[in-house]
C-alpha cells in the first residue's frame, strides 16, 4: 500500500487509528545505506513508494517547526510546517515491536556555537527589555491619555514662542499670526480637541494631509505636537510673500494629490503645476518644459490658428509660435529635405536608431497619390515640380516600410512625378532599397498595385526583365527580394471585373475543387436582385448588402470596404437562404464564386494573432509553413484552380489578364514569403494582413482630412501633413509618474445623450396583435438573429448566472427561428431565450408602424425617436405583463438588462431604416439623371432627322 511504513510489525497508516507522518528513503546512497542497515528487515527493496514512519526517529530528528532570526527586533520567528520533515543526516532508530538493542535513545546535544548563540540572544533580549523600559519612563512624562492630562503636559514644557495658545473647555487652539500694515492674519491653526484628534487650517481652508498622513490624527505625545508646530514654522517663515504663499499651498495640494488620481489624470496635474509656476514669472524669463514644448509643438502643428486663439485668449501660458518653430526645425523630418541627396533617408536613419531588432525585417510598399498641380512658394522654398524635371507634379510616389513582425509602420520617403517610366521608377527602387540595407533594415520585398509601370519596374530586377515572384535581392545575391501585388487592389480588381462584363454582369469559372472541368456562372445580377426582395426589409439575410457596393461609381469603385461587402459571407448564407425561394438564377454557382474569394481574402487579410478565434474562423488564422496547414493547402489548390481558368475557352466572362496573373502571382507569392520566414527566421508563423498597402491607403486618408478633407491636395500640403505626422511620432509626451505615451491626433470623444421622450397621443394607438406578429413570420430567423446579437450585447455587463440564464436558451433545442443562427454559427453565437427574442419582436413591429405612411412624418419629427420606440415598446410589455420588473439575488434589476437589449434592437433598426433611405435618395437620383440622358438623345435624333427631312425636300 502506498504511504504505509515499511518497518516490521509497525501499522503505520494501514488503517485510520494509525494515522502517521511518513518519509522516503533518501537519494543519496551512503545515507541510504543506513536507513537500510538499521530498518530490521531482511532482503529490503527500496522503490520510491517505499516509506518509513516517524514512529521510528527520535523528536530530535524531526523538523516541525520553521524559526527564523529577525536581526532587526533580536527575536526569532517560528512557524508550524504544514508537513514534518528529517534534519539532514537522520536515520532511522527506534523500533518499538522488535529486540531493545536494535533501538537508539540517544539524545541529540546542542554544539558550542549553537550554544553561544542561545546566550548572545539572551543577552541581546535583555538589553532590548532595558531599552524598551528607559523609552517607556521618558514617554510617560511627555505622554497624555485624556484632554486634561494634555492640558497639563502643556502647561508644564515650553511651546515655541512663535505660536498663540488658546485654552478653550474642550479645545487647545495654537494660531500663527502674521501681521500685515497693522491687519493681523491667521495663516495656520492647529486645532487639538476633547478626544485628542489633531487638525489643520490654512487661512480657513482644512488641510487633507500631513506629509503622508490623513487627517484629522490621534496625538498622544507632547513631542508629537511639537514637531508638527515647528514644521509649519518654517513653512511660515520661508513663504512670507502672499502670491507665492498661495501658490505653495496650491502646488503642494497638487503634488500631493498625484498619488490619488489615475494614471491619465497625473499629466492634467503637472500641466497646472507648471502654470502656476509660470504664473510667478516675467514673460522673458519663462522657461517651458520638454513636455509643455511637444504639447504645444503638437497642437500648433494641428492648427495654428487654434494655437494662436488659445495663447490670446489668456487662458493658457503657451510658448510663442516662433519658439516653436525653433524647435520644430531642429527636427528636420519634413520630406522636403530628402528630396536633397545629402539628406536622402534621413528620416530612415533616425527612426532605425529607435527601433528593436524585430522591426528590421520590413517590406518596401509603394502607391500614387493624385495631386493637385500647384507650385508654391513659402520660407524661401518651391515646391510643386517633379522630382526629375520642371514640369508640375500630378501625383506622388510614396514609400513606406512596414515590418512583418511588429506593428511598425512609417513613410520613408516621398517623390513627386508628372510622368515616370518604368526605367526611372526601377532606378529609385533600387537606390531606395540599397540606402536602405546600407541603414540597417533588411527589405524583404516589394508590394505595389497592378499599374503596368509597376510591374515592368520591377521585373528590371531581372536580367533580362521578367515578371516573377523572386528576384535576387540587389543588396546580397543569397537572399531572395519578394514581389507582391496589393491584396487589398486584387479584391477590388476582382469585383470590378466581374462588374465591366459585357454579357450582362456573368463571370464563368470552372469547378474549384475536383477534376470535372465543369463550367459555372456567377451572376452580379443575382445579387442586385436579392438587393431589391430585400429593399424594403429593417432585418435582411443579405447582411451589409448595400446600394453603394452593387452599383458604385468610378471613385466608389476604389473603396475596398465596398468590394468586401460583396465578398461577404454573410451574403453568401443570404443567397443560399434566398435563392431557390425566390428562383434567382445562378445563386448556387455565385455563392461559390463568392466563397473562393472570401476565404482567399480571410486568409491574405490577417493581421492580428487572434483573429481566427476571436472570428472562430480557422482560416483566419496566421499562415504556417506545417503540411496539415489549410491555409496553405487552399492557396495551392486556388493557383490550381487559376491555371484551370487560364485553360477555358472563353473570351468573355472572364478575369482580364492582368487580373488573373496578379492573383496567380501573389497567391505563390504569399507560399514562398511564409516558407522563407518559417525556415530562414525562424517564425513560427506569418501575419499577411501586414503584406499589403492598406496601412499606405490610410495614410493617403490622413494626410486629406488633415489637409482640409480635400481630395485633391498640393505636395506643400503632402509635405506638411507628413512633417506633423512624424513629429507627433518623434515626440512623445514623457511624465516622470506615468512614463512616456503617443499622442492620437485623431482622438475623437462621442457624447451619449439619454434623454426620456414623452409620448405623443398621436402614437398612442399604436399596438401589437397577434395579427402583426403572423404578418413577419417568414423575418422571425432574421428577428431572431438580431434577438441574439441583442443578448450578446447585454451579456458582457451581465456577470450574474441567474440574469444570464434569462438571457439565453440552449443550443441543442431544434427550433425553426434558429436555422439563420445556426448556418452562421462557429460556435460563438448566442442563442436568445423567447423573452428576448419577443422584445425584440415587439421592437421590429413598433418600428414598422412608426415608419409607415401614417406615422412616419411624425415619427421623424420627434426629438429622439429611439427613446419613443422603447417608451412605446416598454408600455406595451407592461400592458401584457411581459415586463420583468424582479430584482435577482446580486442586487441587479433585470429592468437594466431590458433596457439594453431595446437600446440595441432600435439602434440596429433605425440604422437600417436611415440607410434604406439613403439608398432610394440616391436611386432616384440616378433614374432621373438616366431619364434626361434619354429625352436628350430623343431630341438630338428628333432635331437631326427633322433636318435631314428638311434638306431632302431642297
Amino acid at each position: 500500500m502506498p504511504n504505509t511504513c515499511c518497518v516490521t510489525n509497525c501499522r503505520g497508516n494501514y488503517d485510520a487509528e494509525n494515522k502517521v507522518a511518513v518519509f522516503s528513503f533518501p537519494k543519496v546512497e551512503e545515507l541510504k545505506l543506513k536507513w537500510i542497515q538499521a530498518i530490521p528487515r531482511r532482503d529490503l527493496v527500496v522503490t520510491k513508494n517505499t516509506k518509513v514512519c516517524e514512529k521510528h526517529f527520535t523528536d530530535d530528528d524531526i523538523e516541525r517547526v520553521s524559526t527564523f532570526y529577525k536581526e532587526s527586533t533580536g527575536e526569532t520567528l517560528i512557524a508550524k510546517l504544514k508537513k514534518p520533515r528529517l534534519k539532514e543526516g537522520a536515520t532511522p532508530k527506534i523500533f518499538p515491536h522488535c529486540p531493545s538493542y536494535l533501538s537508539s535513545t540517544k539524545v541529540a546535544r546542542d554544539g558550542p556555537e549553537v550554544r553561544k548563540l542561545n546566550l548572545e540572544e539572551q543577552h541581546l533580549h535583555k538589553a532590548i527589555a532595558d531599552s524598551l523600559l528607559t523609552k517607556e519612563q521618558y514617554d510617560n512624562k511627555f505622554s497624555f491619555q485624556n484632554f486634561v492630562e494634555m492640558q497639563n503636559c502643556f502647561t508644564i514644557n515650553e511651546v515655541p514662542p512663535f505660536w498663540s495658545i488658546i485654552h478653550k473647555d474642550k479645545h487647545i487652539i495654537f494660531l500663527s499670526l502674521v501681521i500685515t500694515d497693522c491687519v493681523p492674519c491667521i495663516t495656520y491653526a492647529i486645532t487639538i480637541n476633547d478626544v485628542l484628534q489633531l487638525s489643520i487650517s490654512y487661512k480657513g481652508q482644512n488641510l487633507s494631509k500631513h506629509k503622508d498622513t490623513k487627517l484629522p490624527i490621534k496625538v498622544s505625545n507632547f513631542n508629537q505636537v511639537l514637531d508638527i508646530l515647528k514644521n509649519y514654522e518654517t513653512n511660515v517663515i520661508n513663504y512670507d510673500n502672499p502670491l507665492d504663499d498661495n501658490l505653495y499651498f496650491v502646488t503642494s495640494s497638487l503634488k500631493k494629490s498625484m498619488n490619488l488620481v489615475e494614471d491619465k489624470f497625473k499629466f492634467l496635474i503637472e500641466f497646472f503645476i507648471e502654470q502656476l509656476h509660470l504664473l510667478k514669472l516675467n514673460p522673458v524669463r519663462y522657461r517651458y518644459s520638454s513636455n509643455m514644448l511637444i504639447f504645444s509643438s503638437l497642437l500648433f502643428h494641428i492648427s495654428p490658428q487654434a494655437y494662436k486663439f488659445m495663447r490670446h485668449s489668456g487662458n493658457l501660458i503657451l510658448p510663442d509660435p516662433s519658439t516653436i518653430r525653433k524647435v520644430s526645425s531642429m527636427l528636420r523630418s519634413s520630406p522636403v529635405y530628402e528630396q536633397q541627396d545629402k539628406y536622402f533617408l534621413s528620416y530612415a536613419k533616425q527612426i532605425f536608431s529607435k527601433i528593436s531588432d524585430g522591426d528590421h525585417n520590413v517590406f518596401l510598399l509603394l502607391d500614387e497619390i493624385h495631386m493637385k498641380p500647384f507650385m508654391d512658394y513659402k520660407g524661401g522654398n518651391i515646391v510643386g515640380n517633379s522630382y526629375d524635371n520642371a514640369n508640375l507634379a500630378t501625383s506622388a510616389h510614396v514609400f513606406m516600410l512596414n515590418s512583418i513582425s511588429s506593428s511598425f509602420k512609417d513613410v520613408v520617403h516621398i517623390v513627386p512625378v508628372s510622368h515616370i517610366v518604368a526605367e526611372d521608377l526601377f532606378t529609385l527602387l533600387k537606390k531606395i532599397i540599397l540606402a536602405l540595407e546600407e541603414i540597417g533594415f533588411k527589405v524583404m520585398g516589394i508590394v505595389t498595385d497592378n499599374n503596368s509601370i509597376n510591374r515592368k519596374a520591377v521585373s528590371n530586377f531581372n536580367n533580362p526583365p521578367q515578371f516573377q515572384v523572386q528576384y535576387q535581392h540587389p543588396a546580397d545575391e543569397k537572399r531572395p527580394l519578394f514581389y507582391l501585388i496589393d491584396s487589398v487592389h486584387l479584391i477590388k480588381c476582382v469585383r470590378n471585373n466581374w462588374i465591366n462584363q459585357k454579357n450582362g454582369y456573368f463571370m464563368y469559372y470552372p469547378q474549384f475543387e475536383g477534376e470535372e472541368n465543369s463550367v459555372q456562372t456567377a451572376s452580379f445580377s443575382v445579387l442586385r436582385k436579392l438587393y431589391d426582395i430585400e429593399s424594403s426589409e429593417l432585418l435582411k439575410f443579405g447582411i451589409g448588402l448595400t446600394r453603394k457596393a452593387l452599383w458604385p461609381t468610378n471613385l466608389e469603385r476604389q473603396n475596398v470596404s465596398l468590394a468586401l461587402k460583396i465578398f461577404s459571407s454573410n451574403l453568401v448564407k443570404g443567397l443560399l437562404e434566398l435563392g431557390e425561394k425566390h428562383s434567382l438564377m445562378h445563386y448556387d454557382d455565385t455563392a461559390n464564386f463568392l466563397n473562393i474569394f472570401c476565404t482567399w481574402w480571410d486568409i491574405a487579410n490577417v493581421k492580428t494573432v487572434t483573429k481566427g478565434k476571436h472570428k472562430n474562423n480557422p482560416m483566419a488564422e496566421p499562415i504556417t509553413d506545417s503540411l496539415n496547414d489549410i491555409k496553405k493547402e487552399f492557396l495551392k489548390k486556388f493557383i490550381a484552380w487559376l491555371d484551370k481558368y487560364e485553360k477555358m475557352d472563353s473570351n468573355n466572362g472572364r478575369f482580364s489578364r492582368e487580373t488573373h496573373s496578379a492573383l496567380r502571382q501573389t497567391s505563390q507569392a504569399f507560399l514562398s514569403v511564409t516558407e522563407y520566414c518559417c525556415n530562414n527566421l525562424n517564425m513560427s508563423y506569418l501575419l499577411l494582413g501586414k503584406i499589403q498597402t492598406d496601412k499606405l491607403k490610410s495614410r493617403f486618408g490622413q494626410y486629406r482630412s488633415m489637409s482640409g478633407d480635400q481630395y485633391h491636395i498640393s505636395i506643400r500640403q503632402l509635405y506638411e501633413t507628413e512633417n506633423k505626422l512624424r513629429i507627433s511620432r518623434e515626440l512623445k509626451l514623457i511624465s516622470h509618474t506615468s512614463g512616456s505615451f503617443d499622442i492620437d491626433l485623431f482622438d475623437n470623444c462621442d457624447q451619449d445623450e439619454n434623454s426620456v421622450e414623452i409620448i405623443d397621443d398621436f402614437f398612442q394607438d399604436i399596438e401589437v396583435s397577434n395579427s402583426d406578429i403572423d404578418k413577419v413570420a417568414d423575418s422571425l430567423p432574421v428577428i431572431t438573429y438580431l434577438a441574439g446579437y441583442c443578448s450578446h450585447s447585454a451579456h458582457k455587463n451581465v456577470k450574474c448566472y441567474k440574469c444570464r440564464k434569462k438571457l439565453l436558451t440552449d443550443k441543442e433545442m431544434d427550433v425553426d427561428n434558429f436555422k439563420l443562427i445556426k448556418s452562421c454559427d462557429r460556435g460563438g453565437l448566442l442563442y436568445p431565450s423567447e423573452f428576448v427574442t419577443n422584445i425584440v419582436l415587439h421592437i421590429y413591429i413598433v418600428t414598422q408602424k412608426l415608419i409607415s405612411e401614417k406615422y412616419e412624418l411624425q415619427f421623424l419629427k420627434v426629438q429622439n425617436q429611439r427613446n419613443l420606440v422603447m417608451k412605446l415598446v416598454e408600455e406595451l410589455l407592461m400592458s401584457k405583463d411581459m415586463w420583468d420588473f424582479s430584482v435577482c439575488s446580486c442586487g441587479y434589476t433585470f429592468e437594466k438588462v431590458i433596457a439594453k437589449i431595446m437600446k440595441s434592437a432600435t439602434n440596429t433598426l433605425l440604422n437600417n431604416y436611415c440607410k434604406i433611405k439613403n439608398d432610394k435618395q440616391k436611386g432616384s437620383k440616378t433614374k432621373k439623371k438616366r431619364k434626361l440622358e434619354t429625352l436628350s438623345e430623343i431630341k438630338n435624333t428628333s432635331s437631326l432627322l427633322e433636318k435631314k427631312t428638311k434638306t431632302n425636300t431642297k
